[in-house]
């Protein structure tokens, strides 16, 4: 694939591919805006992290802005965006505290799951095209041209990928986390199914959590029970005011124990 670099207004770069509107918006949500440590979301010195769905890794880049001496394992099944997700902590000279995996997490071990990769906007690619589709025909009538022929470009543009899922617990298991300080997940779609991948062994490992949530049929409230139920005192959830879903359910989800 096409990797381009982009240089934004404090002097970061980074590696990507598809959208620079996109990558400017990622970085938006993550540098400017901080939407991960907001709510009582707090990240110290030696914590254990796991950056679920991490794309092009801006994310684990924002982290360790943040705190050097942490340890952050990031997920990214699709291998045209791991191998820039490698770039990027190979030009931050990261290699050494953030550990990369060439695969998804989820509900069962599966080493050909079928993924939807949408090479122009990689951050929407997902396990779940039809919520997707669903969102977009939903919104179509509500959105200015612009944006409305934009993300028909992003549907035409797609391409079906086999990748290898795993659940959360078989992770552990084989790395021998005893505990993760922060969860992050951004999956687009698949966020009940990592829950679901979770024994109730290692749910006392994890001590925060923050999720976006696509709330379709009660999934939302069944998440916020799940974590209730596993002994997160403080939840929060809060929706995404942004174009494309600002017409869609989608929310940003933290709990602290």
């Amino acid at each position: 694939m096409n990797t381009k670099k982009i240089t934004f207004s404090n002097d970061f770069e980074c590696y990507y591919v598809g959208s620079k509107e996109e990558t400017e918006y990622i970085f938006k949500e993550v540098f400017i805006e901080q939407q991960y440590l907001q709510n009582g979301i707090v990240i110290k010195e030696g914590d254990c992290i796991f950056d679920v769905g991490a794309n092009i890794g801006m994310f684990s880049l924002f982290i360790n802005q943040l705190q050097q001496k942490v340890k952050i394992y990031a997920f990214e099944p699709i291998e045209q965006i791991f191998d820039v997700l490698n770039e990027n902590i190979y030009l931050h000279f990261l290699e050494k505290n953030v550990f990369l995996f060439n695969y998804g997490l989820s509900s069962e071990n599966n080493h050909e799951r079928i993924f939807t990769f949408y090479p122009q906007m990689t951050g929407h690619s997902t396990l779940n095209p039809g919520e997707k589709l669903v969102n977009i025909d939903a919104i179509s009538d509500k959105l200015s041209n612009d944006v409305e022929e934009l993300f028909t470009d992003f549907i035409k543009d797609v391409q079906q990928v086999k990748c290898q899922v795993r659940t959360l617990s078989s992770v552990i298991k084989e790395l021998g986390i005893n505990s993760i300080d922060l969860l992050k997940i951004d999956v687009e779609g698949e966020e009940y199914e990592v829950f679901k991948g979770i024994e109730s062994s290692d749910w006392g490992k994890i001590k925060q959590i923050v999720a976006e949530v696509h709330d379709r049929q009660g999934k939302l409230d069944r998440i916020k029970e799940m974590l209730t139920f596993h002994g997160f005192s403080q939840i929060k959830a809060e929706k995404i005011n942004f174009l494309p879903y600002k017409f869609v359910d989608t929310y940003n989800l933290y709990a602290v124990r």
